[in-house]
């Protein structure tokens, strides 16, 4: 019996607990198994015991006994009474039974008299049997029966020590319930619970539940760096071990001597008796999965909460943020399928949290189609370079490294989160030792991915032995901060525990070495009878004698609480009447404390295109003007075609230079792959083309719900000539919404910088369509943007003007051909951008309307222009075919860069 389950799976058995009916034999049945009210057996050849006389009458025999008990009637009389006394004492129907019983009274009707009914029987008298008999009843059964019983009980004309029935023949005790459940074989073994300690007896005052929890921090660990040398001396080898009851280094010998026992006394309960007491012995149980895939998400929600959101909303040492609105929270989710760790994050920070997942693949992989709560379009999962996801494999961590830190710019995550384990059925008590390389692993994977400042948490089962406690002892030095702690939704009956760890240290490379060193030991196979029994000698754990007293107080105080909750349990399991009266407390305060709402998980809408499009019009901190209506935005807002520049009197329209920004675009006029783009969630993604909506399901590209943005679809090139080669993107240009968080109302350098993240969340090295963030350059720099262009030798023309396109790894270098260039205006009339002669500095000034000058060296709300307003009053200057001619500056008509340059040129001296 496994009673340390660490499983989320609380689904009960289907097994039915009715037993299956039993044809009958005796047909006339006075005296039969089932007037006598005994168990149905399960199987049809069983025979019932039983001390009365199971004849069958047939044309030759008469049933000798009732004519003896009722002599003064007729045999035919007596056989009638026998029938109806079994038809009004059965507790069940019998079809064989009432079919015979219809033919008896087609063949009776002139003594249909003899028979008692309802009928004939006075109603008052029917109701004074329960006031007659409820006394006596309540005296002779009280305790073991319920009040609805008894009154049955009594209205059956049951007298204390008297049978049921006419003749006060029938079975004198109560039918017991039944305790079968399914179809169980020969040598079934019926679900105990051993026998617990005399002393023990639960009462709900005993341990009253709580929802706040205390976090104990480890004592300040020493400052210096383990060096290799170190770590390599430290190393102990020994013969392989597969006990744990004599590993009382570390723990009480009694504390662990009472865990094993306690356990012990479920060997012989069903696992739906155990999950039954088990839900109901928990004060915490009812708190649930809530709206997410499963336990685990919650679980996460209360350790972020009970560290202070340390993980969700980290902060430096300094107290400053770790990530701020233009950083990227990047975490890692090892260990982790179906990934309910992760789909927290996520719904904590949306998409401004990019994941990476290793788990290994199976059934129990990531469901990313089941994150209800959050959206998966940034997280990313890795199965390493053998596409197994096994973390012992050492080519699959070193991948796992390169892979991550290709996509955090060679820093690292925020933090990682682990939350190996696999079962251990029949083996519980050596989970521990059994679980070492998967401890050994994740806590390997945190110094191989966590940035210096970053954060770990980690399951552990039970710590008792050299091997866990050193491990953790080296954990303790590679961090600021190290606790162990047992959040409340860890089910308190279990050994399940966490290691948090808060600030990891500088120089940790010396130790991820060893221990990616010890690990490939394990891997390639020691001797038969060899195994690594410790990373840190006894003695060196002794002489740190506060980290030492903390694992030890820290295992007294768990094992302890395990043993009184497995202890509930077993009380729980021998009596049913037993509840947990704090559940729904504890549940609403519980959540209140994570912020998390009180509600159940429900499948998320899936909205059509327009539906969206007013919901995100609908969340806008400002409302847009025509977004009452859907067609009525696309044509009047969304529809708006830009303004031309197509001749040198059009340039006047740039006045004011410092308040225009530019890029270069690979569309020209009326272009097809200028467009709106619209998410709707996965991959539901649609372009505006004149009033409605078309999917694009042929670019093969996934974005979060509730996200509008404008952009252009690119052919993005890499090589020259014979050897080009391309593949298309998105670029985006501008956003109003990204993700359901509405940027519409910042100013357009913050919206690019938006944008720019939300590409990098969503960027994944896979098959799918790129997603980038057009490079806008300040229009008082144009002379600088143009320098980015070069001529390229293209497969079907000659040479075309191009631009690189940045990257943000290091790839082949990609470019695409320049159509024209985009203007796009930040600065809100009145205000204006000008250059402070004596700084040197961009300010924005203004003329009041008390005729007063206002001068500001920051970026007023008030001065900032709105997306819609911007998109509105976009310039789009066309180079097209005659890009060649408007580059040398010698265009055959409209303008060239030299007229541009001038333009500029001339504006800023004024």
């Amino acid at each position: 019996m496994n009673s340390d389950q660490t499983s989320d799976d609380d689904s009960s058995s289907d097994v039915s607990s009715v037993p299956a009916k039993r044809t009958r034999t005796d047909t006339y049945g006075a005296s039969s198994t089932t007037s006598h009210g005994s168990v149905l057996p399960d199987s049809e050849d069983e025979e019932t015991p039983d001390s009365c006389d199971h004849s069958q009458v047939t044309e030759n025999d008469k049933p000798t006994k009732t004519i003896l008990n009722c002599s003064e009637h007729s045999p035919e009389d007596n056989l009638r009474l026998s029938r109806s006394s079994l038809s009004e004492n059965c507790s069940s129907p019998n079809e064989q039974y009432d079919e015979y019983r219809h033919e008896d009274n087609d063949a009776d009707n002139d003594d249909m008299s003899m028979r008692p009914s309802f009928g004939t029987m006075n109603d008052n008298h029917f109701y004074s049997k329960n006031n007659e008999h409820t006394s006596n009843i309540d005296e002779t059964v009280s305790g073991q029966y319920s009040e609805k019983s008894k009154r049955m009980m009594s209205n059956m004309g049951f007298k204390p020590g008297k049978g049921l029935g006419k003749f006060e023949h029938g079975r004198v005790e109560p039918v017991e319930a039944s305790t079968q459940k399914g179809k169980r074989g020969l040598g079934f073994q019926a679900s105990t619970v051993g026998e617990a300690p005399k002393d023990f007896k639960w009462t709900p005052d005993s341990s009253p539940p709580e929802a706040t929890e205390e976090v104990l921090w480890m004592p300040t660990p020493p400052s210096e760096a383990l060096s290799g040398v170190v770590l390599d001396e430290w190393l102990q080898r020994g013969s392989k071990k597969l006990t744990i009851d004599d590993e009382t280094n570390f723990v009480d010998p009694h504390i662990l001597q009472g865990v094993l026992k306690s356990k012990s006394i479920f060997d012989t309960l069903d696992d739906e008796d155990m999950r039954n007491a088990r839900f109901r012995s928990n004060p915490y149980e009812t708190i649930g999965a809530v709206i997410f895939l499963n336990r685990a998400a919650v679980k996460m929600a209360n350790i972020d909460a009970v560290f202070d959101f340390m993980f969700t909303k980290p902060l430096k040492q300094s107290g400053e943020p770790a990530v701020d609105t233009k950083d990227m929270l990047y975490f890692a989710d090892v260990c982790a399928g179906p990934g309910g760790f992760s789909e927290y994050v996520l719904y904590r920070k949306g998409w401004r949290a990019k994941g990476f997942g290793f788990t290994l693949k199976g059934p129990n992989d990531f469901k990313l189609s089941d994150f209800y709560a959050a959206t998966p379009e940034t997280f990313n999962p890795y199965y390493g370079v053998k596409e197994d996801g096994n973390i012992f494999d050492p080519a699959n961590l070193t991948s796992l490294k390169d892979f991550v830190l290709k996509q955090t710019d060679d820093q690292g995550v925020h933090f990682l989160m682990a939350d190996g384990g696999f079962s251990v059925e029949g083996q519980e008590n050596i989970q521990e030792i059994l679980s070492k390389q998967l401890y050994l692993c994740q806590c390997l994977a945190a110094l191989m991915l966590v940035r210096t400042g970053g954060h770990f948490v980690v399951k552990l089962f039970d710590v008792f032995t050299l091997f866990s406690v050193s491990l953790i002892y080296i954990m303790y030095r590679c961090f600021e901060k190290v606790s162990i702690h047992k959040p409340v939704t860890s089910r308190p009956a279990n050994s399940e525990r966490y290691l948090v760890c808060k600030w990891k240290k500088l120089g940790t490379e010396s130790v991820e070495h060893h221990l990616y060193s010890v690990n490939s030991m394990l891997w390639r196979g020691l001797d038969p009878e060899e195994d690594i029994t410790g990373l840190v000698p006894l003695s060196v754990l002794q002489e740190d004698t506060a980290f030492f007293d903390y694992i030890y107080k820290s295992n007294c105080m768990l094992g302890e609480r395990q043993i009184n909750n497995l202890l509930k349990i077993a009380a729980f399991s021998k009596d049913k009447n037993l509840s947990e009266p704090n559940q729904a407390l504890m549940r609403t305060e519980c959540l209140k404390l994570w912020q998390l709402p009180d509600k159940v998980r429900t499948q998320p809408e899936r909205l059509n295109p327009d539906d969206t499009l007013m919901r995100i019009l609908n969340s806008m901190n400002k409302r847009a003007s025509d977004s009452h209506n859907a067609h009525s935005f696309k044509t009047v807002v969304l529809g708006k075609q830009p303004i031309y520049l197509e001749k040198i009197s059009d340039i006047e329209i740039l006045k004011n230079v410092y308040d225009w920004h530019f890029t270069f675009l690979s569309s020209g006029k009326n272009s097809p792959e200028l467009k709106i783009f619209l998410g709707c969630g996965g991959k539901r993604v649609c372009q505006l083309e004149s009033n409605g909506w078309k999917n694009v399901v042929d670019l093969h590209i996934t974005i979060p719900a509730k996200t509008l943005f404008y952009g252009e679809i690119v052919k993005e090139y890499h090589g020259q000539g014979l050897h080009q080669m391309f593949n298309k993107a998105i670029h985006i240009i501008d956003a109003l919404m990204l993700g359901g968080i509405d940027i519409s109302h910042m100013s357009l350098t913050e919206r690019l910088n938006q944008c720019y993240l939300f590409c990098t969340a969503l960027e994944k090295q896979s098959s799918d369509l790129a997603l980038r963030c057009k490079r806008f350059y300040n229009m008082e720099n144009f002379s600088t943007g143009v320098s980015n262009l070069e001529y390229r030798a293209m497969k079907r023309v000659k040479k075309a003007v191009t631009i690189n396109i940045p990257m943000r790894s290091n790839r082949k270098e990609m470019y695409h051909v320049v159509g024209s260039v985009l203007f796009l205006k930040e600065i809100r009339e009145p205000w204006i951008a000008q250059i402070s002669k004596k700084t040197g500095f961009k300010y924005y000034f203004k003329i009041g309307k008390d005729r007063k000058p206002r001068s500001e060296y920051v970026l007023l709300e008030e001065a900032q222009l709105d997306m819609l307003s911007a998109y509105s009053g976009r310039v789009l200057w066309p180079w097209e075919d005659a890009a060649g001619a408007i580059f040398e500056g010698q265009p055959q008509v409209g303008i060239s860069r030299v007229d541009m340059e001038e333009y500029i040129t001339q504006n800023m001296i004024r």
